[in-house]
């Protein structure tokens, strides 16, 4: 009886992280980038900022610090990161100072970007044109990331899944033996009890042959007294 409780109660976890993995994606945050004014860089700048879900921020820093690797600048830091001198001629024809910000925030990600163009930030009055790149870069950046976390998500689940169903398998396997241990044992007792009845009729008989014996000695044992 334990073993099938805990086969049921294993098997309710299991639809409880497949339920799970498959509502995670749906609770996700629909992906926006804003414009915001925010302590960066060298100061409060003009900057973008997105909500990466369900990130977290060493997958985000490694992704982004990869990503600016392309640009040919010189990338140090790390959850404050900075850039100097990238090319995105998308942006500027100029070389680009990158500052970005990643902070972790209740399992989510606030990731902001500012890129200094020389003097001035990007920004969506004065520099439209590039705005709307680097939101758009920053954006397919984001939505990247957040199918990461959910795969990453996924896979940690199918782990789970995985070592649980084999738990489950173990036990199935345990409970067949024990079954067939029952049988086993249910046989050997059925076998006992027919010897003991066996015996008990064996003693029965054996009582009265002792008595017929004993008997028949007494019987000798007077001829012989009668012997003269």
């Amino acid at each position: 009886m334990y073993f099938y409780k805990k086969i049921v109660i294993m098997k309710r976890f299991l639809l409880i992280l497949t339920a799970a993995v498959i509502l995670f994606p749906a609770q996700a945050q629909k992906t926006k980038v804003s414009e915001s004014i925010e302590k960066i860089g060298d100061g409060k700048n003009n900057c973008l900022v997105v909500t990466i879900t369900g990130a977290s921020e060493d997958d985000v820093a490694k992704a982004w610090k990869d990503k600016m690797k392309d640009t040919g600048g010189k990338v140090s830091g790390k959850k404050e990161m900075f850039v100097d001198d990238a090319t995105l001629p998308s942006i500027s024809p100029n070389t680009i100072d990158i500052y970005s910000v990643i902070e972790e925030k209740g399992g989510h990600v606030i990731f902001k970007v500012a890129f200094n163009l020389g003097g001035a930030y990007l920004n969506s009055k004065e520099h439209a044109s590039g705005y709307k790149i680097a939101e758009k870069m920053i954006y397919d950046f984001a939505v990247e990331q957040t199918k990461c976390a959910v795969q990453k998500k996924i896979d940690e689940q199918k782990d789970v899944i995985a070592k649980t169903t084999k738990d489950i398998e173990g036990l199935t396997k345990d409970n067949e033996k024990l079954a067939k241990d029952i049988e086993d044992y249910k046989k050997r007792i059925e076998d006992a009890e027919k010897d003991i009845e066996k015996n008990k009729s064996d003693i029965v008989n054996g009582n009265q042959n002792l008595e017929d014996q004993n008997k028949a000695l007494k019987e000798l044992e007077k001829n012989l007294s009668e012997v003269d």
